[in-house]
C-alpha cells in the first residue's frame, strides 16, 4: 500500500462545523494528490466527538456526498463528528490509493478536537462497498464499519479482518439485485474474521432508511470495545 505524508492544509471555506454548515478543507499529499473533505461536527457540545468517515455513493463527487449526507446528518445529531472525502477521480479513487484514508484521519487529529477511539467507516450504495474495501485494507485503523447498502467488490482483498464489527443492510426489493449477494458476501466477512450483523429490509429498494433504534444499539457497545487508535496504527502502512 501507498505512503502518504500530509504536506500542506487549506481552509477553503470560513464555516464553523456546529453552525450546521461543513467546515470544508483541502488536504495535499506529498504526491500532489488533494482531496477535499467536508467535516461536521454535533451542534450540541461534545468535547471530543467520536469520528466517522462517511464515504458517498456514486462518483464520490460532491453532488452525491451532499445528495446522500442524510445518514452523515443523522450520526451528527447523535454526537458523531463526520468527514466526507471528496473526489472528481471516480467512485474507486480512494479504494485503489488506500492511504489517503488513514492519512485523512491523521490530519483531522491534528486539527480538529475528536475522539482518540477509533474512527467508524459508513457508506451507501457504492460508498457502503467502498467502506468495507478500505475497512478490509486496514482492519485495525476502524472501529467497524455501517454499509447500507454494501456489497463486496474484491473477495480476495478480504482476508483478515481480526473482529471488525460489520452493519450490513440490503433492501428486499433492491434495484440491483445486491440482496442476493447479502448471504454470500456475510458469510465471507465471517470468514475473514469479521463480526457481522446482516439483514434484508424488508419490501426495501436500493435507498433506504435506516432503523436508528435497531442501529444505535449496535453502535453502543462499540464505544468501548475497539480501544483508542494509537499512534503507530494511524500512519499508513507502507
Amino acid at each position: 500500500m501507498r505512503s502518504y505524508c500530509l504536506l500542506f492544509l487549506s481552509i477553503l471555506v470560513v464555516i464553523t462545523p456546529q453552525s450546521g454548515m461543513p467546515a470544508e478543507e483541502t488536504i495535499i499529499l506529498d504526491d500532489g494528490i488533494s482531496v477535499r473533505v467536508l467535516y461536521f461536527e454535533p451542534r450540541s457540545y461534545v468535547e471530543s466527538p467520536p469520528l466517522a468517515i462517511l464515504m458517498s455513493g456514486g462518483y464520490s463527487d460532491e453532488f452525491m456526498a451532499r445528495a446522500q449526507f442524510w445518514l452523515g446528518k443523522e450520526m451528527v445529531e447523535r454526537g458523531w463528528a463526520v468527514a466526507v472525502p471528496i473526489t472528481d477521480q471516480g467512485r474507486k479513487f480512494f479504494v485503489e490509493n488506500g492511504g489517503i484514508i488513514p492519512a485523512v484521519i491523521n490530519q483531522l487529529r491534528k486539527t480538529h478536537t475528536i475522539s482518540e477511539l477509533k474512527p467508524m467507516l459508513l457508506g451507501i450504495s457504492s460508498g457502503g462497498s467502498a467502506a468495507l474495501a478500505i475497512a478490509a485494507a486496514s482492519p485495525d485503523l476502524y472501529t467497524g464499519v455501517i454499509a447500507a447498502p454494501g456489497r463486496i467488490w474484491d473477495a480476495e482483498k478480504f482476508s483478515r479482518l481480526g473482529g471488525l464489527q460489520v452493519y450490513l443492510r440490503v433492501g428486499e426489493k433492491d434495484d440491483f439485485r445486491w440482496n442476493r449477494l447479502l448471504d454470500e458476501n456475510a458469510a465471507l466477512l465471517r470468514q475473514a474474521g469479521a463480526r457481522v450483523n446482516a439483514a434484508i429490509v424488508p419490501d426495501a429498494r436500493h435507498i433506504f432508511p435506516l432503523n436508528w433504534e435497531e442501529l444505535e444499539i449496535w453502535l453502543e457497545p462499540l464505544q468501548q470495545q475497539r480501544g483508542s487508535i494509537s499512534r503507530s496504527e494511524q500512519s499508513p502502512r507502507r
